[in-house]
């Protein structure tokens, strides 16, 4: 290819405000007319929504483009005129945004964003569906280096003689960890929690163990303000923000109510069994046309833990993780939203106990955690918030001694291109 995009110093992975600097070189072995040569450097999140009709055929496809930024450098401008056969190289430099410097006309609607500014989503992309409708969506960042065909006629044309692309792996810093593994997880942590009241005979110290007769279930159906009471809060807590590849952090804390119950000490609770699940969210929205609008929310179930048959007495503060062994599950995404695609996490828990042979069960299914990067920024040294050269101000790129730099005047050579 006779032309490429090399970079100084290429990482797998950017961050926000930081710098990307490289060079763009281009090979001729013939006389060439060119009207310029640019260096883009843009991001752009995409999404097809296909609603699968009948036994899967498709009905309609919808799609949407949302510019997040868009930025650009002429490397040189020669305006037709004839660029001699050789080696070039420009060089180029530009700053990784934080945030979204685009906008759309979407309007707010959860989960997709569409506030001004709102932080650049991460690189992503995926294919999936279910039974009504198929989601092929992306967000990408691409350095593009093109040269132009000269501009001719009345309506001016933007022919491209040569194009080279490289794409960039982006992270926010919003979906990045903040470097303290120690204690991470009870930063970011939330808890639900629920409250049982149990009234039965089978509380009273000298019940314990045995099953009531019939005339005792029927005094008890008759009389139940009679009854023994008892109550007890089963609380489940988790992390908010879970490192990319890492374990579940999740405790069950077992709090029994003495005070407010009629009974001198607490009953055996029991956990019988127990599920934990999360659903990945894929939410893509495509542009209004005239043909209409169309959305997608596609669910990906991933079951992490089921224990039934269980007989585990629990009381004060449980780790889940502990009892049953780390409670991984493949989350290969960090969490994000912008104007037309979203990707979110959510975890289901369901605990049965038994009490004094009453079933009690605690049951959440819409618990909102992100998933975040394990990746850490480089040294601040490394990164673009010390002061940088221009390109403007970098030295001559060409090779000393070689008087063949002069045939092109200053102002045609703009930004400093020199044959090498």
């Amino acid at each position: 290819m006779p032309l490429t995009i090399q970079l100084d110093d290429p990482r797998p992975c950017y961050f926000g405000n930081e710098a990307i600097r490289g060079r763009v070189l281009f090979e001729s072995s013939t006389v060439i007319n060119i009207q310029d040569i640019r260096v883009n450097f843009t991001g752009v999140s995409k999404a097809k929504v296909q609603k699968v009709k009948g036994a899967g055929a498709p009905a309609a496809n919808y799609r949407s483009k949302c510019v997040l930024f868009e930025k650009e450098k002429i490397l040189l401008h020669l305006n037709g005129e004839a660029l001699s056969p050789g080696t070039y190289e420009w060089p180029f430099e530009f700053i990784f945004p934080s945030a979204v410097q685009g906008s759309s006309k979407w309007t707010q609607s959860r989960p997709f964003r569409s506030d001004a500014g709102h932080p650049l989503p991460p690189t992503f992309a995926i294919e999936t569906g279910d039974e009504s409708r198929k989601v092929k969506c992306g967000i990408e960042y691409l350095l593009q280096a093109r040269i132009s065909k000269p501009q001719g006629g009345i309506i001016p044309t933007n022919a491209v003689l040569f194009v080279e692309e490289l794409r960039l792996k982006f992270i926010p810093d919003c979906a990045l960890s903040d470097g303290h593994d120690s204690g991470y997880s009870e930063i970011y942590r939330q808890q639900k929690e629920q409250i049982f009241n149990i009234s039965s005979m089978l509380l009273l110290p000298e019940n314990r163990g045995r099953t009531l007769i019939m005339q005792e279930k029927l005094h008890s159906w008759v009389f139940p303000s009679q009854l023994p009471r008892f109550s007890f809060t089963a609380s489940f807590s988790y992390p908010t923000r879970v490192l990319q590849g890492s374990p579940l952090q999740c405790l069950l804390e077992i709090t029994p109510h003495i005070e407010s119950s009629s009974i001198t000490a607490p009953p055996d609770i029991v956990m019988k069994s127990m599920s934990l699940t999360v659903n990945s969210q894929t939410a893509a929205r495509a542009s209004p046309s005239l043909i209409g609008a169309m959305s997608a929310d596609i669910n990906d179930r991933i079951d992490i833990l089921s224990k039934t048959g269980l007989h585990i007495p629990v009381t004060g503060v449980v780790d889940v993780g502990e009892l049953f062994g780390p409670l991984l599950f493949k989350h290969t995404d960090v969490s994000f939203s912008t104007f037309n695609i979203s990707r979110q996490y959510r975890l289901g828990v369901k605990i049965v106990f038994d009490c004094a042979g009453k079933t009690s069960e605690l049951n959440f299914s819409d618990l909102l955690f992100d998933v975040v990067a394990v990746y850490k920024r480089p040294e601040k040294k490394d990164l673009a918030f010390e002061t940088l050269q221009s390109v403007e101000d970098a030295p001559p790129l060409y090779t000393p001694g070689d008087e063949r730099r002069h045939q092109y005047t200053p102002d045609i050579l703009r930004a400093g291109p020199a044959k090498v």
